[in-house]
């Protein structure tokens, strides 16, 4: 019995161990804003219209830099923790945001900016709003490495159940 446990025991530590999706790592060392800015493909200066763990959405102003367009919206990866190199950005603020391959972050050169006063013809432009986006699938899906890991718990505690039963 005390090997068939052993067994069992083990057989879960390495399903949890082999099947669990780690978590990426990363380090965050920032080079100086002026070569951050040089090895932009992006630069645009707009209003974060939703923040997600994995993604920020703006409503871009102007465009330093790049395809994107004025008045469109512009998606780009980047995570919430300035520890790993992302950027704790807000909904509703204004920044001026650098980016490479559709990611940004903590050592992009990401500038917080002050907001657009109203002027007399904005004030009486009529705004439009935007349809409301479709929501953005999360990337916090860990948990599902836990389920091989699972299987093959069960499958190793099915097989000391039946050697078990053929021994004596």
């Amino acid at each position: 019995m005390r090997a068939a446990l052993l067994f069992l025991l083990t057989a879960l530590g390495f399903g949890l161990v082999v099947t669990a999706a780690p978590l990426p790592a990363h380090a965050c060392s920032c080079i100086d804003g002026a070569d951050a800015e040089r090895g932009a493909d992006s630069i645009v200066i707009g209003t974060v219209t939703r923040v997600t763990d994995t993604k920020v959405r703006l409503a871009v102003e102007s465009v330093e830099r790049g395809s994107a367009v004025a008045g469109s919206e512009l998606t780009l990866r980047s995570g919430r923790n300035e520890s790993s190199c992302g950027y704790d950005f807000r909904t509703g603020v204004r920044y001026r945001v650098n980016s490479s391959e559709g990611r940004t972050g903590l050592c992009s050169g990401v500038r917080k900016l002050p907001a657009v006063a109203p002027t007399a013809t904005t004030a009486t432009t009529a705004v439009v709003a935007a349809p409301p986006a479709a929501p953005e699938p999360e990337a916090d899906r860990w948990w599902l490495g836990l389920i091989p890991g699972a299987a093959l718990v069960l499958l190793a505690g099915a097989g000391v159940l039946r050697w078990r039963r053929r021994t004596p």
